[in-house]
């Protein structure tokens, strides 16, 4: 019996340790994103002359993410009019303009692109600054005195905050395209391409697309910073680059819906 009782003592302190380790690792995690976005915003007056990375990052995370951007947004927006229209079959279907154009401005479209970035870009980013970490790069970059935050990280905080916002818009967009085409070519829905733009007009506000840029702002941060910060702190070498590419990944993901679900607790009590 003492054994036993030993023995779960033991199963039970090693389960909370490992919960422990756990919880200690990911607020590690989120101070060192902290602590580099601080960094990379303070460097932000000294990255006049990086125009050329700049624009290099804007390239990689805005016009590369177009096409695919389009083709998931065409599709969510004829899916959103199909299912919405198999619900509404016996009520009046005048609401799917509504349904569309809030679903796509004020959650769908921030988040799906956001998560597209950081599934695309950011994994890119995390891969790039990991190997240049495991290969001594980055302190290369402070033996010839270049700032490896101001260098390396600035520009990609600056290309997703501005790119995420207007990827945002491009998507509402295409949403609601894709459901103005079901609307057009389905028989089964009695609803004018007209009347779905109209009533989309009546209840879609300039506060809700603001909404959504708020958000694309904020998830381009965390679809950036995340991805560098475990790029710079990766170690271990190639299974290394493999380890931080993949937690960054899944880390933005998640920062992405925490971030969300604080952003719309502020919007409705603000309203």
């Amino acid at each position: 019996m003492a054994a036993e009782a030993i023995g779960t003592r033991s199963g039970a302190a090693g389960i909370l340790g490992r919960v422990g380790a756990g919880v200690l690792d990911a607020l590690q995690v989120l101070g060192e994103v902290a602590t580099l976005f601080v960094a990379a915003t303070r460097a932000v007056p000294r990255s006049e002359g990086d125009r050329q990375r700049l624009v290099a990052q804007l390239v990689r995370v805005g016009t590369d993410t177009l096409p695919i951007g389009a083709l998931l947004s065409l599709f969510v927006g004829m899916v959103l009019v199909v299912q919405s229209a198999d619900q509404l079959r016996n009520v009046s279907q005048e609401v799917l303009g509504p349904i569309v154009g809030l679903a796509m401005t004020k959650e769908l479209g921030p988040v799906m692109m956001a998560f597209l970035l950081a599934g695309r870009a950011g994994s890119a980013m995390a891969a790039e600054l990991g190997s240049m970490a495991v290969y001594d790069e980055v302190n290369a970059l402070r033996t010839l005195d270049v700032d490896p935050v101001r260098f390396l990280v600035t520009p990609r905080l600056i290309a997703a905050a501005l790119a995420l916002p207007m990827l945002v818009l491009y998507s509402d967009f295409i949403g609601v395209v894709g459901g103005a085409l079901v609307i057009a070519l389905d028989p089964a829905i009695t609803l004018s391409v007209h009347g779905y733009l109209e009533r989309m007009l009546e209840w879609v506000d300039f506060s809700d697309v603001v909404v959504g840029l708020a958000k694309g702002f904020v998830f381009g941060i965390i679809a950036s910073i995340v991805p560098c910060a475990f790029g710079l702190r990766t170690r271990g070498g190639a299974e290394g680059v493999a380890r931080s590419t993949t937690a960054a990944v899944v880390w933005s993901f998640i920062l992405i819906l925490v971030f969300d679900f604080l952003i719309v607790r502020i919007t409705f009590a603000l309203t």
